[in-house]
């Protein structure tokens, strides 16, 4: 009778995990018209926001460079955009009370996989809709062989939802869009900042203002180069949160810790921002000659309408 139940307890559960993996979304794919994978997209909260959950190397065999719930930080999705908004904190997903949930209201992918326009509904732990965002990706390939450049161009534009007079955004000073690298960049990465001149924070922690910051590293004997810029015309300034060890972190932040931001009702904030990744290494100089090439063109200033692709 004992033995009868628990098999039929675990072929329970059994079936339970095989439904619940079965329906787990898998990343998609994104990339230029016939050009190589550049992204991947987890398009669907994961568990509690939707995130681009890796980055490639360009390369005859591309190499990932990201990390996607790593053991250490759970709540660490590759690429991923949040904020505290009022009280609820919509980076952390698990031990914290108030933690948030953005929601997707509508999915659009661009033709062949170029990128993809999403509507987000941040919402409370109690299910109270606190922020709407329209967040646009595109990526690109520029360059040949050796020295392609694998290009991701973000945007989010955030205002209060309905019912809301304003909503205050805040966080810590690692909050914003952040990137979370894989383990092999721990402890050896090297970043290299625009502007250098701002106080470092504790430990192996930075905090750095500047147009642009860029992290390298040899993996594999390979070396590879990230760039990540604020576009001017965003509401504040670029500024960095930069750690090395004991693992590899970046993001563009917005210094809401030490200034938080209340948003109107019918007030919008649009953030732009641009990550190069090269199989290459890349000096001051270069790095500099790829921000200026990225402000000049900034392909999310007048973003086209999308077509949902056909079925």
């Amino acid at each position: 009778m004992n033995t009868l139940l628990t098999l039929t307890h675990y072929c329970f559960l059994s079936a339970l995990t095989a439904a619940s993996l079965a329906a787990a979304p898998s990343p998609a794919p994104l990339g230029p018209p016939g050009g190589p994978v550049v992204a991947l997209w987890q398009k669907e909260p994961s568990p509690n926001k939707p995130y681009i959950s890796q980055l490639f190397a360009p390369g005859e065999k591309p190499v990932p460079i990201l990390a996607d719930s790593p053991p250490d930080h759970f709540h660490h999705h590759g690429l991923m955009f949040a904020l505290s908004v009022d009280d609820t904190d919509f980076w952390a997903e698990k031990g914290v009370p108030n933690a948030g949930r953005q929601d997707v209201v509508e999915s659009i992918a661009a033709p062949a996989g170029g990128g993809f326009t999403q509507r987000l509904r941040w919402l409370a732990a109690n299910g109270n809709a606190l922020v709407e965002e329209t967040r646009q990706v595109r990526v690109r390939a520029e360059g040949p062989g050796i020295n392609t450049v694998h290009w991701l161009d973000w945007e989010s534009t955030l205002t209060p939802s309905a019912g809301r007079d304003r909503v205050r955004l805040s966080g810590a000073h690692y909050f914003g869009l952040g990137m979370r690298f894989s383990k092999e960049w721990a402890n050896q990465a090297e970043f290299i900042w625009s502007d250098p001149s701002s106080p470092s924070a504790a430990g192996a922690e930075k905090v750095t203002t500047g147009d642009w910051c860029a992290v390298r590293c040899n993996i594999g004997g390979r070396p590879l180069t990230v760039l990540m810029l604020a576009h001017p015309s965003n509401p504040r300034p670029g500024e960095w949160f930069t750690m090395g060890k004991p693992f590899c972190y970046l993001s563009a932040t917005l210094n809401l810790k030490n200034r938080p931001f209340t948003l109107a009702k019918g007030e919008r904030w649009t953030l732009r921002y641009g990550i190069a990744v090269l199989s290459t290494p890349a000096d001051h100089g270069r790095l500099e000659s790829l921000a200026a090439t990225w402000r000049n063109i900034n392909p999310l200033t007048a973003p086209q309408p999308l077509t949902p692709e056909e079925p």
